[in-house]
């Protein structure tokens, strides 16, 4: 799942096809270009492919922040850097540590 546009410094549909991403990979956009995960505003075929996938890889610290409280269980892998006490309390880890996290 990568953003339709570039929002702080995600990933978008357009630099995974540059970097020859998408003939090896099923990739698809969240149809918003907000921070993180927003429900209420990603597509329907989003929705659909989401609930279909094995599973995601969520890089970025605003997708751990609307993803984890969700119901989503056993098939988030999640890549970011906790850059706010928060976020480094709630994953028992030091302020700035990069994570690499299956949920």
């Amino acid at each position: 799942m990568v953003k339709d546009k570039p929002v702080q410094d995600d990933l978008t549909l357009k630099d995974l096809k540059k970097a020859g991403l998408t003939n090896k990979i099923k990739a698809i956009t969240t149809g918003t270009d907000t921070p993180g995960m927003d429900w209420n505003l990603v597509s329907k075929d989003f929705k659909a492919n989401f609930n279909l996938t094995t599973l995601v890889i969520a890089k970025g610290m605003g997708y751990y922040e609307t993803l984890s409280e969700e119901l989503v269980k056993d098939k988030i892998f999640y890549l970011l850097m906790a850059k706010c006490k928060p976020i480094a309390r709630s994953l028992g880890v030091p302020l700035n540590s990069y994570i690499a996290m299956f949920q």
